[in-house]
């Protein structure tokens, strides 16, 4: 089979959004509270919840390699570690729809959904489409 043929090993992390609320962190695709330390595997609702709120975090939209790796250094909660589902889905938890990862900002809105910032790489890609007057 021809390179072109072959498909490209996918770069991405799955990231599962939760929203700290009340004292809580629930699912954004639900609301059934979450211990991130707890070794039981979640199931029913909560695994149903949990899985809609999943995000495939990918190379191929525009997601620098440095981003893609903090998040990989995420750990995996225990909770998720107990599930074959959640096994190697990171977690990222927002407050009043922003939060903080591996260096990373990150805002969820549920009409738009996962955005996220990348301080780095975007200052280094406006410097230099903003060079182009040949000064350096």
């Amino acid at each position: 089979m021809a390179d072109e043929d072959s498909l490209p090993f996918e770069d991405a992390v799955d990231v599962v959004v939760l929203r700290a609320t009340g004292g809580q962190t629930v699912p954004v695709a639900g609301g059934t509270p979450i211990d991130l330390t707890d070794d039981d595997e979640p199931v029913e609702d909560l695994l149903a919840e949990l899985l809609a709120a999943t995000v495939r975090v990918r190379a191929d939209e525009g997601v620098p390699p440095e981003a893609l790796a903090a998040l990989r250094e995420l750990p995996v909660p225990a909770a998720f570690r107990a599930s074959p589902w959640l096994d190697a889905s990171r977690a990222l938890v927002v407050r009043d729809g922003v939060g903080h990862a591996g260096g990373l900002t990150v805002y969820y809105d549920d009409d738009s959904g996962l955005r996220i910032d990348f301080p780095e790489a975007d200052s280094e890609a406006d410097s230099d489409d903003l060079d182009d007057d040949g000064d350096g």
